[in-house]
């Protein structure tokens, strides 16, 4: 990307980005301190995310201390565009990728046997291109590290790779709280339809976590503002790191809210499964097989 003189909103946004990685760290280690009953994959997925996260958070340091501090005063420096920003974007794409896939495995379970793949495929598919994108873009950054040969990459590469992403996000949360809501529709029981709608608020509120960020993403591209969405683009895998790894963490706090009035009901297990699980007669059902494992 150009680095022209809005040096000010990539040190607000690497700041903010050191910030949300903390928070990154701080539930990463809650995660594994709960004695969790998840599934290895989704272990090993926590893992993959926070490891390329924290060299999301390196990279972004790499650039800021390349540019403010290496080269402060140097306007050459302006003409190279230094190899860490490729690599923290191809991080964030990877953790991206990680957490729409994760979210598109919990639809996928809760979908009923016959649109489980009508539902899942196109969000799977915008997850691949939004990748496939970034992945370009990125290789073509590397191999032509030139900001006048980058600038190209902004419309054929970033613009719709961001575009893609957004339609993945609403897809992703139109289908959650769908799915959600027709499980708690088809319960006759009180408690299961509060957390459900619980349920609900989380994934609205993690839309409005995302979402807002990159469309602010795909306005400044458009206005050609590099500097400002290169500053957005430092924070958007922390959001997409923190939202993932908070879908997991809540379940311990629906765990305490609801002990003792769900018999049966293993909230620390909570995993999206078929809604065909939720008997209409027996409370001891896992509320739809709800398990985020």
């Amino acid at each position: 990307m150009v680095m022209p003189n809005g040096f000010g909103t990539l040190l607000i946004g690497g700041l903010v980005s050191a910030i949300l990685y903390g928070i990154t760290t701080l539930q990463t280690y809650m995660y594994y301190m709960h004695d969790t009953e998840d599934a290895v994959i989704i272990k090993l997925l926590v893992a993959v995310v926070w490891i390329f996260d924290t060299l999301h958070a390196s990279f972004t340091c790499h650039i800021l201390y390349y540019y403010l501090i290496t080269n402060y005063g140097n306007l050459a420096s302006l003409e190279y565009v230094v190899w860490s920003f490729p690599a923290s974007s191809l991080m964030n794409a990877v953790v991206v990728l990680a957490v729409q896939c994760f979210f598109a495995r919990q639809i996928h379970n809760l979908c009923r046997p016959q649109v489980k793949w009508w539902v899942t495929a196109p969000i799977l598919l915008f997850a691949s291109v939004q990748f496939g994108f970034g992945l370009g873009t990125q290789i073509q950054e590397i191999v032509n590290p030139n900001p006048s040969v980058i600038t190209q990459m902004r419309y054929y590469g970033v613009t719709p790779g961001v575009a893609v992403n957004v339609l993945a996000e609403v897809m992703i949360t139109a289908s959650l709280c769908i799915l959600l809501y027709e499980q708690g529709s088809s319960s006759a029981f009180p408690r299961t339809k509060r957390l459900l709608n619980t349920l609900i608020v989380y994934a609205v509120n993690r839309c409005l976590l995302t979402l807002p960020l990159i469309i602010a993403e795909l306005v400044t591209v458009v206005l050609a503002r590099d500097t400002w969405f290169l500053g957005l683009s430092f924070v958007l895998g922390k959001l997409y790191a923190n939202s993932f790894l908070a879908s997991l963490n809540s379940r311990e706090h629906l765990r305490h809210k609801d002990t003792g009035t769900l018999s049966g009901v293993r909230i620390s297990t909570v995993q999206f499964a078929n809604p065909a699980k939720l008997s209409a007669g027996v409370e001891h059902s896992n509320i739809g097989g709800m398990h985020f494992a």
